[in-house]
């Protein structure tokens, strides 16, 4: 009976210890300390941290638990962190995704609604996928006004497709541009150098990050307003890691 009892607490010393060892945060927010934003950082592999534009307003951040399509009749496990910023009318998403295992993001090209323009190149030693959409607020939590927006969205794809760095930066769309935007080339192009003006991701290095992180804080969660339904249809697909099934 002692040898059972004595084995029975050496687990529960053991699961306290991985605990303590997988509870330690790796996102969250910091402040920016040029323009004194809060922005979301990454401490994980490779080490992100956001950087909105200067005249971004910040209003909220915070995470959900989320539950993505899959191509199986499951449900894929993931959780997401993002932050809100204003200016005038237009706004910016910046969020990161976390897949549980089994689960792995689909393919960064492959976007959550079909695209107006898609482009992938390298950046900052990272591949960059970006492509331009026009969105209602049914199809994105953040497209605010209740209308259309037309919205920038960029992403990067990290750790074995586990973890996705996404920035969206939104401005409202008239309804009569709705249907022709898709044709309005140079005005699309002018949206997508705003859309890679409002927000970049930076690589800190080690010590870099250690000083940029030096008041982490963990994020709240969100409140109801941003449904886990809305939020997972937002963020994409999910598949098996190995392939589909």
């Amino acid at each position: 009976m002692k040898a059972v009892l004595f084995i029975m607490a050496l687990f529960a010393a053991a699961l306290f210890l991985l605990a303590g060892c997988s509870s330690q945060a790796l996102q969250g927010l910091t402040t920016e300390p040029e323009t004194g934003l809060s922005v979301i950082v990454s401490r994980a592999r490779p080490a992100l941290i956001f950087a909105p534009a200067e005249d971004m307003r910040f209003i909220s951040a915070g995470w959900r638990s989320l539950r993505p399509v899959t191509r199986t009749s499951q449900k894929g496990d993931a959780r997401l962190w993002f932050a809100q910023y204003g200016r005038g009318e237009s706004t910016l998403v910046t969020a990161l995704a976390e897949a549980s295992d089994p689960w792995v993001w689909e393919a960064a090209h492959h976007s959550a609604f079909p695209p107006l323009r898609e482009l992938q190149y390298e950046k900052n030693g990272e591949m960059l996928y970006e492509s331009l959409l026009s969105l209602t607020a049914e199809q994105d939590p953040f497209c605010t006004e209740g209308g259309a927006c037309l919205v920038y969205r960029a992403k990067y794809l990290f750790n074995f497709r586990k973890m996705v760095a996404i920035i969206e930066y939104h401005e409202p769309l008239e309804a009569s541009r709705v249907r022709d935007i898709a044709f309005q080339e140079a005005a699309l192009n002018a949206f997508q150098e705003r859309g890679r003006a409002a927000c970049a991701v930076h690589f800190p290095d080690k010590e870099s990050m250690k000083r940029a992180t030096q008041n982490f804080q963990l994020l709240s969660q969100a409140d109801d307003r941003f449904s886990r339904t809305a939020l997972s249809r937002w963020i994409g697909e999910l598949q098996r890691t190995g392939g589909r099934m």
